[in-house]
C-alpha cells in the first residue's frame, strides 16, 4: 500500500523542477544547506571548499573557506599557491614555536624525572620503616620537595577507598523479588 503523504521521502535531483516557483522556493531552501555542509567540511576536516551556485535570475551565490577567491585562484594556478592564505607563517615564528616546543618537552621530562625521584624516596621511606604499602611511609624522611606529591596521592587513595565502600555500602536493585 502507497504512502498518503510525501513525506521524508528522497525526491529525484536530476529531473529540473518544472514549477518556477516551487523551483525558486527550492533553490532558496536548499542553498544555505549546502553552504553549511560546505562549511563542516572545512572546520571538521580543514580543507579549503568553495561553492558557487547561479540562482535562475542570474545571481551569482557563492560560499568560500577561507575565501572563494583563495581557493579559486589556487586551481587556476595548479596548486602553486599555499593552501590556506593564513598559513603562511614567518620563519622567526616558525623557530619560536620550535623553541616553544623544546622548552615544553624539557620541562616534562624534568617533572617525570622529579616525580620518579619523589617515588623512590617515598619507597625508600617505607623499606626503612619496614611497613607493607607506600601509603604508610614516615612522613618525617620525606623532603619539602616531596611532601604535596605524597600528599596528592594520600587524597587519590582515599577517594578511591571512599568509591569503593559506597558500592559495597550502596543497597541491592529493587528488582529481586520479595
Amino acid at each position: 500500500m502507497a504512502k498518503k503523504t510525501a513525506g521524508r521521502q528522497r525526491i529525484d535531483t536530476t529531473k529540473l523542477i518544472e514549477d518556477r516557483a516551487h523551483r525558486q522556493m527550492t533553490f532558496s531552501k536548499r542553498r544555505p544547506t549546502l553552504f553549511a555542509y560546505a562549511a563542516d567540511l572545512s572546520a571538521c576536516f580543514g580543507i579549503d571548499t568553495a561553492v558557487v551556485v547561479f540562482s535562475e535570475s542570474g545571481t551569482t551565490l557563492a560560499f568560500g573557506s577561507p575565501s572563494v577567491d583563495a581557493v579559486l585562484r589556487r586551481h587556476k594556478d595548479d596548486g602553486k599557491e599555499p593552501l590556506r592564505g593564513d598559513a603562511d607563517l614567518d620563519l622567526g615564528d616558525l623557530a619560536a614555536r620550535r623553541r616553544e616546543l623544546k622548552e615544553a618537552e624539557a620541562l616534562a621530562a624534568a617533572e617525570k624525572a622529579r616525580m620518579k625521584v619523589i617515588g623512590e624516596k617515598v619507597k625508600l621511606a617505607v623499606a626503612e620503616a619496614e611497613r607493607a604499602g607506600w601509603w604508610e611511609a614516615d612522613a618525617g624522611a620525606l623532603g619539602e620537595a616531596e611532601l604535596p606529591e605524597f600528599e596528592r596521592a594520600l587524597r587519590k587513595l582515599r577517594e578511591a577507598v571512599r568509591c569503593l565502600v559506597d558500592k559495597k555500602a550502596a543497597p541491592p536493585a529493587a528488582d529481586a523479588p520479595a
